[in-house]
């Protein structure tokens, strides 16, 4: 008797139950704090290399200066971000 229940579902519910969980994962993987694989080497290289940059420049190490050129660095960097964004290239 449980099988023909099972059998008689509608297939059309399929695509709605499998929507919702893609959405629940979209919300819950970034809620859960963790990180896609390899990101925070990433992270730590973008830190270094701009680092380096910013000491090439001249500008001493724990000063306002450089604390600006890090900032501005991360700025163009999230600038070239979403200028690709809006071309659709990423």
């Amino acid at each position: 008797m449980r099988v023909l229940a099972l059998t008689r579902q509608n297939p059309g519910s399929i695509p709605i139950v499998l929507g919702i969980a893609v959405i629940s994962l979209a919300i819950a993987i970034p809620a859960s704090g963790v990180r896609p694989y390899g990101e925070q080497t990433i992270l730590e290289r973008i830190d270094h290399e701009d680092n380096a940059l910013c000491i090439q420049f001249g500008l001493p190490v724990r000063t306002t200066q450089f604390a600006d050129c890090m900032i501005a660095l991360a700025g163009l960097r999230q600038h070239h971000v979403d200028m690709l964004t809006s071309y659709s290239w990423l």
